[in-house]
């Protein structure tokens, strides 16, 4: 499965100045005690940076929280969840500046909408239903913790 946006950099940035100042921008941010960066900030970094999404977020590995139905993703999809409500009808100019805020004025909130139409598709795996059951258990059973390792289990397993 494809988890980033191939062309990113040419399809969001005007030029190579554009995009340094994005990345100075979120550095900026980052260590900004003021400014709250959610999951939906790092997705949507991780996405206009042509990173495979999945980098940004380790999946849940703990038994019990497997065993009781927390999402075997559960950081990047309420990431993804996060993102994708900015199509629907309710939402308000301080969710776009909000979303905006770490990246100061060099991102657009035409180019935000376009990020968020061109993102993939992040399904819901839940631990303790379909074959999501399979893979908690192969987690739990590997003991693995490192996050590239695990979601090389849930794409082997999916």
């Amino acid at each position: 499965m494809n988890y980033q946006i191939a062309d990113a950099k040419t399809r969001y940035f005007e030029n190579k100045e554009h995009y340094l100042n994005f990345r100075k921008a979120w550095s900026e941010s980052v260590n900004n005690d003021d400014i709250y960066l959610s999951g939906a900030h790092m997705l949507l970094y991780s996405l206009l940076r042509e990173r495979d999404v999945r980098e940004a977020f380790t999946p849940t590995s703990r038994p019990t929280k497997l065993r009781s139905g927390q999402l075997i993703n559960n950081g990047l999809y309420r990431a993804y969840e996060s993102l994708s409500r900015l199509n629907g009808n309710w939402v308000t100019e301080s969710d776009f500046e909000y979303l905006m805020l770490p990246f100061k004025d060099t991102l657009k909130k035409e180019t935000l909408m376009q990020a968020v139409i061109d993102m993939p598709k992040i399904s819901p795996i839940y631990g303790n239903y379909g074959k999501g059951i399979q893979i908690a258990e192969t987690i739990i059973e590997s003991e693995e913790r490192s996050s590239e390792k695990l979601w090389n289990i849930i794409e082997e397993a999916a």
